[in-house]
């Protein structure tokens, strides 16, 4: 059987895509003796980011409370059986901020100095905009991003990042992102779905973080 033209380019595009993809997983790993000593893991509760106006319509708001609350539950169940990190409640926060020192990563003004444990993990969430439509047809898509910081508590640099920034698309839309695309189906994602891919995505680049 003779293919159509259009196919066999479409086939083509997806061996070579294949074959990228092989290539970009052979990256450099950090080794053990790079890394620090991190014994102990303070996670802080979950921070939405300022738009830096003067509000977010009450809708945008009410959304990203409840990301707010997803990410939270998210990182409680990825640490869950990680004696050496301790997720702490809001009002475990504030009872600890006054052994803390804040200091200054970035752009971020974070908790980062204290004798409670070697490293603070701070997570910022910046959008949850939900999906409107169903699974299979949609008026708008999920729209997520957010992002975490890994802070060595004695020196107050950030060790260790990630952020997770996507509205999705249509599953052909980017035939570089097509085989992680792929690996969803062919639905249109919840917010929900899509800020767990991106938090599985991102959780494991960072050594002190994967399981």
């Amino acid at each position: 059987m003779t293919l159509c033209k259009p196919y066999t380019v479409f086939l083509t595009s997806l061996t070579m895509l294949a074959l990228l993809a092989g290539c970009a997983r052979t990256t450099a790993q950090v080794q053990p003796e790079d890394l620090l000593t991190i014994k102990t893991i303070v996670v802080l509760p979950v921070e939405i980011l300022s738009d830096g106006q003067s509000g977010r319509p009450a809708k945008d708001m009410r959304q990203l409370e409840k990301g707010q609350v997803l990410l939270d539950t998210m990182l409680a169940e990825y640490f869950s059986d990680r004696k050496d990190i301790a997720i702490l409640t809001p009002g475990q926060r504030d009872a600890l901020e006054k052994e803390m020192i804040r200091c200054r990563t970035s752009a971020v003004v974070t908790i980062c100095r204290t004798k409670v444990a070697d490293a603070v993990l701070l997570c910022t969430l910046q959008r949850f905009t939900e999906r409107e439509g169903t699974e299979y047809s949609i008026v708008s898509p999920a729209s997520v991003a957010f992002e975490y910081k890994l802070v060595h508590a004695e020196t107050g640099q950030a060790i260790c990042s990630g952020t997770f920034s996507e509205t999705q698309q249509p599953l052909l839309s980017d035939m570089f992102q097509f085989f992680k695309k792929a690996k969803r189906g062919v639905k249109w994602l919840s917010a929900e779905e899509l800020a767990r891919d991106g938090f599985q995505q991102k959780i494991v680049d960072c050594p002190y973080l994967k399981k």
